[in-house]
């Protein structure tokens, strides 16, 4: 099914070669409205033009996600680095697994650095694509999980996408029950050790009571161009609010992307 270098890399493949469910921290995440663009693209006979700045998003994200890889990604690579996790995409749906390694870190609780690792692509991913016009919702859970290059495999895979069609409702990455409680967990240990929790400084807990990504809180990265970004992102919403002003169902979902942007701007950044 996958040539040998792929076996090598794949987190879900034990050392002895044979495939592995695996205790996974997991994301799916579904882009709103890419079905109508791809059809509206055909109709109008630019789907090669879609497909570019598409294509151009996602290496986008790739290379400018320094915390992950120090390599220059292109589209038939992504997935290449599986040492820590892997990711498959499939048009409008991106899942991302990263097993929990046992007892890597002794000093955090179990799941600590990998839910960061996946908080941190995603916060990258999130932004990139909101500031492209590609808005996302998508959710986070944990449970086990088995990628490949052909298979996808696992009860975390359909309780990531049932969270992400049911609950998350608008442009946002929230966290299951299974990772809430996983949080509370992580936060004891940080406490135990006199140490501040960096993992919630990248999340927001919404009016719903849902807990959903800050990924507006990476573009203070010191290689971003802060204030660029932060106004790319308003006009996108701006644009959105313009577009759907007449539709109910799609206006609602850039009202409360506006009150996320009002809210972050308010709160994280004052000056």
């Amino acid at each position: 099914m996958t040539n040998d270098s792929s076996i090598k890399m794949n987190p879900y493949i034990n050392g002895d070669g044979q495939p592995e469910l695996c205790q996974s921290i997991t994301a799916f995440v579904d882009i709103l409205g890419f079905k109508e663009l791809v059809k509206n693209a055909r109709k109008e006979k630019n789907s090669q033009e879609l497909f570019m700045d598409f294509h151009r998003v996602l290496s986008t994200w790739f290379n400018r996600e320094e915390g992950f890889s120090a390599h220059m990604f292109e589209m038939p690579l992504i997935g290449g680095q599986k040492d820590s996790f892997k990711i498959r995409i499939f048009t409008d749906c991106i899942l991302i697994g990263c097993p929990i390694r046992e007892n890597a870190h002794s000093r955090f609780s179990e799941g600590c650095i990998e839910l960061y690792e996946v908080l941190r692509l995603l916060d990258v991913f999130q932004m990139e694509m909101t500031n492209n016009g590609y808005f996302v919702r998508g959710s986070i859970t944990v449970d086990e999980l088995y990628m490949d290059d052909t298979i996808i495999y696992g009860n975390v895979a359909i309780e990531a996408y049932e969270a992400e069609s049911s609950k998350a409702k608008y442009p946002r990455i929230i966290l299951t029950k299974s990772v809430e409680e996983m949080l509370d967990e992580i936060d004891k240990c940080f406490a135990d050790e006199n140490y501040p929790n960096y993992i919630t400084e990248f999340l927001y807990r919404d009016f719903d009571g849902l807990i959903f990504l800050n990924y507006l809180k990476f573009i203070n990265a010191g290689y971003y161009p802060f204030v660029d970004e932060l106004e790319k992102h308003k006009y996108k919403i701006v644009e959105n609010l313009n577009k759907h002003n007449n539709e109910p169902h799609l206006l609602e979902k850039q009202i409360w992307t506006a009150n996320y942007h009002n809210n972050f701007c308010k709160h994280a950044y004052d000056e």
